[in-house]
């Protein structure tokens, strides 16, 4: 064992080895609900466009008549033009935890200086792992989020690239890497997940137009201001090609049109909707993962009258972000976002809870003993946690996958019959359910015949 080992080994420590078992229970996890993931729902419709119109030609014909994400459906569609290949779908699942991490160690790698803390690689790849499942656990649905294909390409992708491009404007390294880093960026968000685009392209210009008024001490470093201005001329160039789409307009035919004061004024009620009924659903895991953030060092203590108003303006930014975020939904639906819409919502909670918790970290400077034994009961927690949904998945989700398989047999012995009757699935757990409608003109029904080229009925057989 050579000396450097060994100084490695002696520098970690007892909650460096808690997160880690946190880590790698998680990972498994995380790869027992990817090895039973299953296709779903518009999926099935993808493998027919690709089939009969190739990636390319698929993406130009769904943009022009019905959904105008375009750089979604070219990562939609080149992943179901792999899933003839036996692991593709486990590979790309797991790829994408990958890339979730990645992108959070570079964040943290950003974060670094402005948090007065020195971790090491070990600590950092430990930490981007623990967050990571942090906003798997934050998910409002973490089947629609994760699991999906079709909505995992446009919502849990996109906020993971710009979570890459929040570490690349605050890293403040102006070379051609970083320019092309965060034009690709700003071109797959833009090109995915108009809402997101439309909240980041707000928040960035209300930023912008603070720094730029003099009377406001806040200005922005030359070094993150240009880049800034590179992401965000690129980001509004890609989401004006998927406004401009005229599958968007098409699609918005299907809603009511409302006035932008009528939007202000329901956007009050779908919020208050999302703050009592949604919200509160990912407090418990939000609380619990956000805990250990009260071990960041902190050399500066704050009284408690302080950190109320902190938390005060902490939590009038947090209502502000659900509004802005929800409104132009509200505009065009008239209802609240659907869970996989709202992720980005969900990881504003948890870093909500994240600040509050450094900020206690604060008020608790001298009693360094009793925040590790909150942080040691929180981990625990977790590891427990992890340790019960790792055999919890695993049963439910293997017998999942194995009655989807199944299904898909009969469907294929019985493709030519005028009815195939197929049996309910059982729960899908944290996965996303392949199941039917009992009503044979049901969409679900038909992205099914269409994707399995199904000529006659198909019926789910009713309990």
């Amino acid at each position: 064992m050579t000396t450097h080992l060994k100084s490695s080994l002696k520098k970690i420590k007892t909650l460096d080895v808690l997160f880690l078992t946190v880590n790698a229970v998680f990972i498994f996890l995380y790869v027992i609900l990817s090895v039973n993931n299953r296709i779903s729902h518009d999926d099935f419709y993808s493998i027919y466009i690709v089939e009969n119109f190739g990636v390319i030609e698929g993406m130009q014909l769904i943009y022009n008549n019905w959904c105008t994400r375009y750089i979604a459906l070219l990562i939609s569609f080149s992943i179901t033009a792999l899933l003839k290949f036996k692991g593709s779908l486990i590979i790309y699942q797991i790829l994408l935890l990958l890339l979730a991490s990645s992108s959070i160690y570079y964040l943290l790698n950003s974060l670094k200086k402005y948090l007065s803390c020195s971790i090491g690689k070990f600590q950092q790849i430990n930490y981007s792992l623990f967050l990571s499942s942090a906003l798997f656990y934050c998910s409002f649905n973490i089947g629609e989020t994760w699991f999906w294909l079709s909505s995992n390409c446009t919502y849990l992708f996109s906020l993971i690239v710009m979570i890459g491009s929040l570490a690349t404007c605050l890293n403040g390294r102006k070379n051609i890497l970083s320019v092309i880093i965060l034009i690709v960026s700003a071109f797959i968000i833009g090109g995915s997940n108009g809402t997101l685009s439309l909240f980041s392209l707000i928040l960035i210009s209300l930023v912008l137009l603070v720094s730029f008024i003099k009377k406001i001490n806040f200005t922005i470093p030359s070094s993150y201001l240009s880049l800034t201005i590179i992401f965000y001329l690129s980001l509004h160039f890609a989401f004006i090609l998927m406004y401009i789409g005229n599958g968007n307009e098409l699609r918005s035919s299907y809603f009511k049109e409302i006035g932008i004061l009528n939007a202000l004024i329901f956007n009050f009620k779908y919020c208050g909707i999302i703050i009592l009924k949604v919200i509160p659903t990912i407090i418990p895991c939000s609380i619990f993962f956000s805990i250990p953030i009260m071990l960041i060092n902190n050399d500066k203590s704050i009284s408690l009258k302080k950190y109320i108003l902190k938390f005060l303006i902490s939590f009038f930014c947090f209502l502000a972000i659900i509004y802005v975020f929800q409104l132009p939904i509200t505009y065009k639906t008239q209802d609240i976002g659907a869970p996989r819409t709202l992720y980005p919502l969900a990881v504003f909670t948890f870093i909500f809870f994240s600040y509050n918790m450094y900020q206690i970290g604060k008020i608790l400077n001298n009693r360094k003993f009793f925040k590790k034994i909150i942080s040691v009961l929180a981990l625990l927690i977790i590891v427990l946690l992890n340790v019960y949904e790792l055999y919890n998945q695993q049963q439910i989700t293997s017998k999942y996958s194995k009655a989807y398989d199944i299904r898909l047999l009969q469907i294929n012995e019985a493709i030519d019959n005028n009815l195939i009757l197929l049996e309910p699935l059982p729960n899908a757990g944290f996965l996303h359910s392949a199941e039917i409608s009992i009503e044979p003109n049901h969409y679900t029904n038909k992205q099914l015949k269409l994707g399995l080229q199904i000529k006659g009925e198909v019926k789910l057989k009713s309990n």
